[in-house]
């Protein structure tokens, strides 16, 4: 039996997992991928330590470090339930079952769709929900960003080093992220932003040709455009353990001051969870101090 199961790659997952491994306990990390939201991020310029380092590059930092303290990996496996049992837990996931004393989970957040019309028929095909993977595909295209927030932000200055033109559409009257963001997209001569405006459908054929929008008059108007990367936030991973653990309305993981969940011996941290900040080094920082609560309950379970 496993002394703990950390479930998700991000920030707070791979700080989890260091600080276990660490405590010579015998643990595992299962994510679909790793880096999570961070890894989508352009550039990261509030991370202690670096002026200035983009998502993934500081994500692979994090990544090489779990690797070289030998932490245990199922990378692309997704969690698909948890439940008690008589000495702690079993975890399940597409490809097996692993039985744990503990679980911490660190599963972040998903992509927040918009759910119109052509969004799932032209996903792959135009449509994409990470400007870092898929930006260098719209060498000189013209390229629509749907969100007014940090994300959207990010993905629009990402954009416009491959693209032609970057059209942000924002639902908002103005732009609801960090300054320094806001005033870049602002002076950048590549960036057009229509704000007010409602994305009501995607269109194309084989691929993607543009997108709908309505504007504050109620006017339905297009844009046409070669790809577009929907930027509208993001949604708690918490589907596999809704049934055992308490969320608030936003679908977190309710925690309290030592990360503890409502249920004895899980645990839970980072954007997953309720916290109000979603920072990079918050996430990382917590997920260190689940994982110290989780051996606290170990060793003294024994």
């Amino acid at each position: 039996m496993l002394d703990s199961i950390v479930i998700g790659g991000g920030p707070a997952g791979m700080s989890a997992a260091i600080y276990l491994i660490r405590k010579k306990m015998n643990i595992l990390l299962i994510s679909p991928d790793f880096g999570g939201q961070a890894a989508k991020s352009s550039e990261v310029e509030n991370y202690l330590g670096f002026e200035t380092i983009s998502g993934p590059e500081l994500m692979q930092k994090f990544s090489s470090h779990i690797e070289k303290l030998g932490v245990q990996t199922k990378q692309g496996e997704e969690v698909k339930s948890i439940a008690k049992t008589e000495t702690g837990f079993m975890v399940k996931t597409a490809e097996g079952e692993y039985e744990t004393k503990t679980v911490l989970i660190a599963s972040g957040k998903m992509p927040r769709r918009l759910n119109v019309p052509g969004e799932e028929d032209f996903f792959g095909k135009g449509i994409s929900y990470c400007a870092i993977c898929d930006g260098p595909l719209f060498h000189d295209k013209v390229v629509a960003i749907i969100g007014g927030g940090n994300s959207a932000l990010d993905a629009a200055l990402e954009i416009e080093k491959y693209a032609a033109k970057v059209v942000l559409v924002n639902l908002e009257k103005d732009f609801i992220g960090d300054e320094i963001r806001k005033d870049r997209v602002k002076e950048s001569k590549k960036i057009e932003t229509i704000f007010e405006a409602t994305t009501t459908e995607f269109f194309g054929e084989q691929f993607l040709k543009g997108l709908k929008y309505k504007d504050k008059d109620g006017q339905i108007k297009e844009v046409a455009c070669d790809g577009a990367f929907v930027e509208v936030g993001w949604t708690p991973a918490t589907g596999f353990a809704k049934d055992l653990v308490e969320l608030n309305p936003l679908a977190e993981i309710k925690i309290d001051l030592e990360n503890k969940t409502n249920v004895s011996g899980i645990f839970a941290a980072g954007d997953v969870t309720d916290i109000k900040e979603k920072q990079i080094i918050i996430a990382a920082g917590e997920g260190a101090k689940a994982a110290l609560n989780a051996w606290q309950y170990i060793v003294l379970k024994k």
